[in-house]
């Protein structure tokens, strides 16, 4: 994996030649490392054998399509990390959950802007970049001081699923249980930055790969989160747009 001052490596897989051919043109502009792949089975043999940074994936292949690498990316542990962008021609909500739900970072459909693309693909390969770099870290940094039931533990920010604040009081939730934290949302947002997660509300704090699905509601969205309850977090309206472009719909 790259670090934030190296080139980014992507892997771009998609049968028709023209689009690998454009993108690669942006991104070798911009001073990335491109390789490509015309379907899954190839993309994952070059996935096995180079670093790479990000991975933009087509659906619709010949042999293997995009699910199926997909799935075989998310269950290969040396690889189950590495962000994927969906670049397709499926505009359809449940294409998009379906995606969401096999841990895509981002859903782009065609056609598509191949300047925000480049912006897409470097902001992931960045923030994957630092969290791997803090995850190289003692582990003892990474851990919030919780209350529960009159006891202190240091709970580990990988177990938190999403962050709330409600009477003056704000609680971090895993996936089965509430603790109370002595910090504001806002100072949690600011010790969170570089993980993945994303204020979608004044009063809410989600981690982004602990989203299930991805609802319309009154006009906005809400989100289900992947806590014993599948407990729906609502995303502000004027938080919406923010909300959108992270995770790429």
């Amino acid at each position: 994996m790259s670090t934030p001052d190296e080139d980014v490596s992507v892997l771009v897989v998609d049968d028709d030649e023209s689009i690998v051919e454009v993108i690669r043109l942006a991104f070798e502009a911009d001073g990335m490392r491109v390789l490509s792949a015309g379907d899954g089975a190839e993309a994952l043999d070059v996935l096995r054998a180079e670093d790479i940074d990000v991975v933009v994936l087509d659906i619709m292949m010949p042999k293997v399509d995009g699910w199926m690498a997909l799935m075989e990316i998310r269950n290969d542990p040396r690889l189950s990390d590495t962000p994927v962008i969906m670049l397709t021609a499926k505009t359809q909500d449940l294409a998009k959950t379906l995606a969401f739900k096999q841990g895509v970072q981002q859903y782009v459909t065609k056609p598509f802007n191949i300047m925000e693309l480049t912006a897409r693909v470097r902001a992931l390969a960045s923030d994957s970049a630092r969290r791997a770099a803090v995850a190289g870290k003692d582990k003892e940094f990474r851990r919030l001081a919780v209350r529960k039931g009159g006891r202190t533990v240091l709970l580990d920010i990988d177990e938190i699923i999403y962050v709330s604040a409600k009477n003056k009081s704000t609680y971090v939730h895993t996936f089965e249980n509430q603790y109370i934290v002595d910090m504001t949302l806002a100072e949690l947002e600011e010790k969170l930055t570089g993980d993945a997660f994303h204020r979608v509300h004044r009063s809410f704090i989600v981690r982004l790969d602990a989203i299930k699905e991805i609802l319309r509601f009154d006009g906005g969205y809400v989100v289900v989160v992947k806590d014993r309850d599948e407990t729906r977090v609502p995303v502000a309206r004027r938080n919406v747009r923010g909300f959108r472009e992270v995770v790429g719909f």
